[in-house]
């Protein structure tokens, strides 16, 4: 993640402490303390551990580590590749070492302990750290000018630079390399460089007052104030979204993007729109939230409220991605511009994720675990195979085959992202507020966390996704009167997304029960939570059964592509129709509306899946030129799931009516 706050282990004589003042609303339970064994997230954070950090290790051996050791000197060369590479490096430096927190692997360790050796000794002794100028000084290619910063916001060629872009992401490695390891050795490097940032921009007569070019240093700048306690941190993320806005490039210095690119045309605090590009866009609205929650900043509170509604409300993707690709590459269009060929980007939808996760720890409303929740099981979880080692820069909804999960890309920031996202996945699980503990996410394991001033163990089991019954076992260090808030998501309340963007089509009512110690609960929602406030013992047992029915999900009228289409769900999986289940016949196939779909537990198939099966049509054209339509047998898998058996047929939104689809000729 690089977003999900964790609370820092600091013995009273360390001079870093965590900084208690500067906390959340609500405070997110740290994924070290929370300890996964379910069948579903386990193996997943076990496959990044041992397959995916590993494998983004051996690439960036063979095309990001020589430029560090070339910057150290300790090897000859040029600079090879873009600048903005040497944060895929500190990307998966920070996945490892959220993998230390579970599973601290001694070689891991070793392999992270030469790394930040190696930083070091490319760090100059004002803490700069950017090997593209260091390696070439004042010859620099491109976006690394010669001069510090000057290309920050493309001052001068039109195209910006990732300086800070890579520092925050070093920060941020740093900042998850301490607080599961207590090794202040990353640390100490990332503060040289962020004090060097802090003395380089600011309000004074010399220090810069440009905006970066690339959004990312405000979310670690945030974290590093949080980890140190120093509030100088949080100050200088502030700063810097504050800068947007005001910036103008020269007249005579034309951009290498479009307008709105940067999200750089108003004040922050005037943003009432989802613009530009989506994953730049969706780390700045973090930042812009960490500081509303944080300082308590009501125009940025009033700004990223409004713009969550903009997202939500008309340019959020079935499967929880954001950037439909219209008018720029990864950008957001205008209001329900959604095509399903939408770009959709891995690393959106993880900004996406991290954006909402800083929402509910802000608001402490369940709407918003409700957009993490269908992001991270759909839109982001496709971006990963099944075997860790392969990945997807964009995630569509649908294709004729032209899309193949690939090892690495030139631009290789969904892998690098993905790995350190998803071991990050337990510390979104649990939140605590004083006296409140909120159940967020629904997966087995074991968390520990203060609540009321007591020491309190939550056991969970259940197969969520794929059954709803879910058990906690709550068990207080002694009694304790306390509220255990449990999240009835909106997929189990008949609210796809807290908008109107989507509805499901069909007439059900699933059943949602919730017992204490077998006594059923009134079902009273609070903001989507049910609140259970009791003295609560050692082995109190709080069950949750939320029924989960196939749903056919219809588009708001305005989405043009889902115009007489129908998608499925079950549960939070948003579910497609893939060729080899289909008889290639995918762009044939007519779901209409009476046709019935039944669950059924597929262990043997793409790691263990539910998949759903259906009677439906298939549309055929007569040697006349008419087209009718024939019995077909419907398969519909995970959407996360597809492209895991090679390239082919995919679509999400399925037609109604023969009109929609593309008939094959009949055999003759």
């Amino acid at each position: 993640m690089g977003a999900v706050a964790l609370a820092a282990t600091v013995h009273a004589a360390d001079p870093v402490a965590p900084a208690a003042r500067y906390e959340y609303p609500v405070d997110p339970v740290p994924l070290n303390q929370v300890h996964l064994n379910d069948s579903f997230w386990k193996p997943r954070i076990d496959t990044n551990a041992r397959v995916t950090v590993p494998a983004c290790f051996r690439k960036c051996e063979e095309t990001r580590i020589p430029n560090f050791r070339r910057a150290a000197k300790l090897q000859t060369g040029s600079f090879q590749g873009d600048p903005f590479d040497d944060s895929d490096l500190y990307k998966v430096a920070e996945g490892a070492a959220y993998s230390l927190a579970t599973d601290p692997d001694p070689a891991l360790r070793t392999y992270l302990d030469d790394l930040v050796d190696l930083f070091g000794k490319v760090q100059q002794p004002d803490g700069y750290l950017y090997t593209a100028r260091i390696i070439h000084g004042d010859k620099a290619p491109g976006r690394a000018s010669r001069v510090r910063w000057l290309n920050e916001i493309g001052g001068v060629t039109g195209d910006d630079s990732h300086e800070l872009y890579n520092a925050g992401h070093f920060i941020e490695a740093a900042v998850a390399h301490y607080q599961t390891t207590t090794n202040r050795a990353f640390l100490d490097i990332a503060i040289r460089l962020a004090d060097l940032i802090l003395k380089t921009w600011g309000p004074g007569p010399e220090q810069l007052k440009i905006s970066p070019g690339h959004q990312e240093i405000e979310l670690a700048l945030v974290k590093l104030g949080r980890a140190t306690g120093e509030q100088k941190y949080i100050d200088l993320a502030k700063f810097l979204l504050d800068c947007r806005g005001h910036y103008r490039r020269p007249a005579n210095v034309k951009s290498a993007f479009p307008d709105g690119y940067y999200s750089n045309e108003v004040p922050l605090t005037n943003l009432t729109r989802a613009v530009g590009h989506s994953v730049r866009t969706g780390y700045m609205l973090a930042g812009m939230t960490d500081i509303a929650a944080l300082l308590g900043d009501a125009d940025y509170t009033k700004s990223v409220d409004a713009v969550w509604a903009d997202t939500v409300g008309s340019k959020l993707y079935l499967h929880g991605g954001i950037g439909s690709g219209v008018g720029m590459s990864e950008g957001f269009g205008n209001a329900y511009e959604m095509p399903n060929t939408g770009y959709n980007e891995t690393c959106a939808a993880i900004a996406n994720a991290l954006w909402n996760q800083r929402m509910f720890l802000l608001h402490a409303d369940a709407k918003y675990i409700d957009v993490l929740e269908r992001t991270l099981y759909n839109g982001f979880l496709s971006g990963v195979s099944l075997s860790g080692d392969h990945f997807f820069y964009q995630n569509p909804l649908v294709s004729k085959g032209g899309y193949a999960r690939k090892a690495w890309f030139g631009c290789a920031c969904c892998p690098v992202n993905v790995s350190r996202f998803l071991p990050s996945v337990p510390g979104l699980q649990y939140a605590v507020h004083a006296d409140q503990l909120y159940v967020n996410l629904f997966a087995g394991g074991t968390a520990e966390m203060s609540v009321a001033d007591t020491r309190v163990k939550i056991t969970q089991e259940t197969h969520y996704p794929w059954d709803g019954m879910v058990k906690l076992t709550v068990a207080p260090e002694k009694p304790s009167d306390f509220t255990v808030r449990v999240r009835i998501p909106g997929w189990a309340r008949n609210q796809p997304v807290p908008t109107d963007l989507y509805r499901y089509a069909d007439k059900l009512q699933p059943e949602v029960s919730l017992s204490v110690n077998g006594q059923p609960q009134p079902i009273q929602l609070e903001q989507g939570y049910v609140a259970v406030t009791r003295r609560w013992q050692s082995g109190d047992v709080l069950t949750l059964n939320l029924a989960m029915p196939v749903r056919r999900v219809v588009a708001h009228a305005r989405v043009a592509d889902d115009v007489g289409r129908v998608a499925l769900e079950r549960g939070p999986v948003v579910y497609c129709f893939e060729g080899v289940d289909n008889q290639d016949k995918v762009f044939q196939l007519v779901v209409p509306d009476d046709v019935a779909f039944a669950s059924q537990v597929r262990p043997d198939l793409l790691g263990g899946v539910t998949v759903l099966c259906g009677a439906g049509q298939a549309a055929v054209r007569r040697p006349d030129g008419s087209v009718a339509t024939e019995p077909a047998a419907l398969t519909a898998i995970p959407y996360y799931a597809w492209c895991n058996r090679g390239a082919g047929q995919m679509q999400v939104w399925m037609p109604c009516t023969v009109d929609k689809t593309s008939p094959k000729d009949a055999p003759k």
